[in-house]
């Protein structure tokens, strides 16, 4: 044990201002990197290398025989400075030792700033000339405000040397990469989009074209990408993007283009979203008839709204477990605030049937918004029951009490604010804050993280309680780009196994954010197994149309198939991922005695095989929670609904 007097006299070492100021300014020489002092570096050398001339010179002069002319303090300069140009120092032997440095100190430097001052005049050209040595990198169509977060995500915790080391040995033995590519190319159709200085100052090399043309296509090196990102803000020219990309993934070799386009229509998303998985289902039941995309790329689509809406609720959740009577404040009624209302709606109705979801609307437009939500979702009268709307004024806010009471609602338990512009909702969320009794929380949604972000946050550390949810530093990760459309899915495999193993009086299971990435990626093939568990059962999914699509059941045979599908599945994915077979559950060094066939498995450990089959019966739930329901495609004794089965994809065996 050690003594506590030295561990408190260490700590009020380490606490102590000059510590901290030390401390800090290590942390900021850590930090630098050598494009932030490269110039400031070569000045000193420079100058060390005049200097050693000077004095070499000085010194040479001096040894010479009498008689031989001595030279001045400027002659010793003037061939100090001459020693910057390649081939102009001195080439006889016995120079001083000064002089032998800086002859050689002085051209390196030169040469080096000279080249570097080149590569900063033509900085675009010669990142560009990195492109056709790329492999597995990342294609991002767009230099938005998406675009660039994405960037950031991508490039934020760039891979050690050793990393690189082995991805180039994958890539030469043309073995599987283990993790996420971070190499990143950019397209660009505006020249002067002020966020492309940004990236070349990053070393992100930014094509500038429209990615909608082969030619440029092929000059971002997309034959050898991994991924390809359409996300800029039309639908359409992202959905052809996507389209161009595909067709020229036929002439690649082995490697898959995964491409992600953003589609910001919600219901055109869903609709993609469906047609691309029947796709896929349907080309791999025949192999013969199977088009070169489904082997050489695939699509995924993702609309910011509607992930933004189910994060934000999983962040900011307006259930616990003493709700009894929700009533949710939705400032704007836009896009992000309609799918925050049907997602609220989803999950209220998904543990408490009975009771209403009460909505209360704020917007200009309150009554017209409203009624134009129910007519294009009939389906949240089931569910919601709003309240008279009001418009955003101090007024109206203020009479918020009175209408509740007169429409019989319950008090207000939770606000979220929302606006197209970050500075309305900031203001939306103070006027809010303050008109609302303290106890009710005020959560705004902001896409950018400078500007009033930075305010509200300030303010938040004063006394004024409003969360801060960023919307697009949460959605644009590289979680998205690895699993598409699939995340949203491993997300909920996640949660529904984190709810089934979490245990009074036992620390919470790891959230999504604190999983490893093994585990994430166990996740991600749980959920892209369910096309082929679709397929073999003739069903289909389609976006969600009827709110008790949660009451399909399965038939005992199908919940036994499911489940063994699932576990076979999750043998595999262990046994490749180099787990082995043990008496002892280890996950420290990847022992598991669940490794075994699922007869075998049902006769040993019945309670795995049982969890395996109530991950099947609540699959059905799990997708309409994310706006999907299942359907049959013809009634048949081996004819399943189910879209997937069993906790293994998120290593319930962990």
């Amino acid at each position: 044990m050690a003594d506590p007097s030295t561990s408190a006299t260490n700590s009020g070492a380490a606490a102590s201002p000059d510590g901290l100021v030390k401390h800090a300014r290590f942390q900021r020489l850590l930090a630098l990197r050598w494009a932030d002092v490269r110039w400031v570096v070569l000045l000193v050398l420079g100058i060390i290398a005049a200097v050693f001339g000077y004095l070499g010179y000085r010194q040479s002069y001096a040894s010479l025989p009498p008689g031989e002319p001595a030279g001045g303090w400027t002659d010793y300069l003037y061939h100090a400075l001459g020693l910057f140009a390649p081939g102009s120092g001195p080439e006889r032997p016995g120079l001083p030792v000064l002089l032998d440095i800086a002859r050689f100190l002085a051209p390196a430097v030169a040469g080096y700033a000279a080249l570097t001052a080149l590569a900063v005049l033509f900085r675009d050209r010669t990142q560009q000339i990195r492109i056709p040595f790329m492999t597995n990198h990342i294609v991002v169509c767009g230099l938005g405000y998406i675009g660039d977060v994405f960037i950031h995500h991508l490039r934020e915790d760039d891979a050690p040397r050793r990393d690189r080391i082995a991805a180039a040995l994958d890539t030469l033995l043309r073995r599987k990469p283990k993790r996420l590519s971070r190499t990143v190319v950019v397209v660009e159709l505006d020249p002067a989009n002020p966020l492309i200085d940004k990236c070349r100052q990053r070393g992100v090399p930014v094509i500038i074209g429209d990615a909608q043309s082969e030619r440029t296509l092929r000059a971002a090196g997309i034959r050898h990408a991994a991924h390809l990102l359409a996300v800029t803000d039309q639908d359409a020219v992202n959905a052809q993007i996507v389209a161009i990309a595909r067709d020229m993934a036929r002439s690649r070799h082995r490697r898959v283009l995964h491409c992600l386009a953003r589609i910001d229509n919600p219901d055109l998303c869903a609709l993609l979203r469906v047609r691309e998985l029947a796709r896929e289902l349907t080309s791999s039941g025949d192999q013969s008839t199977q088009d070169p995309h489904d082997s050489l790329s695939t699509l995924h689509y993702f609309n910011p709204d509607e992930t933004a809406a189910r994060m934000w609720l999983e962040q900011c959740p307006f259930i616990d477990k003493d709700t009894r009577n929700p009533h949710l404040l939705v400032s704007r009624l836009d896009q992000l605030g309609t799918w925050l209302v049907r997602t609220a709606a989803r999950i209220w109705d998904d543990t408490n049937p009975s009771t209403p979801l009460w909505i209360t609307v704020v917007d200009e437009d309150a009554e017209e918004r409203v009624a134009d939500l129910m007519s294009c979702h009939p389906e949240l009268e089931q569910v919601c029951r709003f309240s008279p709307p009001i418009r955003a004024t101090a007024r109206d806010l203020a009479r918020l009490p009175q209408l509740h009471a007169e429409a019989g609602a319950p008090p207000l338990t939770r606000a979220y604010v929302t606006a197209s512009r970050d500075e309305i909702a900031a203001e939306d969320a103070l006027n809010v804050r303050q008109l609302l009794p303290p106890g009710i929380p005020v959560a705004v949604a902001l896409s950018r993280t400078h500007g009033v972000t930075s305010l509200i946050r300030d303010a938040h550390r004063t006394g004024l309680d409003i969360e801060v949810f960023l919307t697009l530093e949460q959605i644009c990760t590289k979680q998205l780009v690895e699993g598409g459309s699939f995340e949203p899915i491993a997300r909920a495999l996640h949660e529904r196994w984190r709810a089934m193993e979490r245990k009074p009086g036992e620390p919470d299971p790891p959230t999504w954010d604190e999983l490893e990435e093994s585990r994430r990626r166990s996740n991600f093939a749980h959920a892209r197994h369910i096309k082929k568990k679709l397929h073999q059962m003739n069903c289909v999914v389609t976006p969600l149309g009827d709110w008790r699509a949660t009451h399909f059941t399965f038939s005992p045979a199908e919940v036994d198939t499911l489940a063994r599908q699932e576990h076979e599945r999750w043998n595999a994915d262990r046994w490749n991922d180099g787990w082995e077979l043990a008496e002892v559950k280890d996950p420290e060094k990847k022992l598991s005695p669940y490794l075994i066939p699922f007869d075998e498995l049902q006769e040993k450990y019945p309670d795995i095989a049982e969890y395996d089959r109530n991950f099947a019966r609540e699959l059905p739930a799990l997708l309409a929670s994310l706006g999907l329901q299942i359907k049959r495609l013809e009634v048949s004794p081996h004819a399943s609904a189910s879209v997937d089965g069993g906790p293994h994809g998120d290593s319930a065996r962990v």
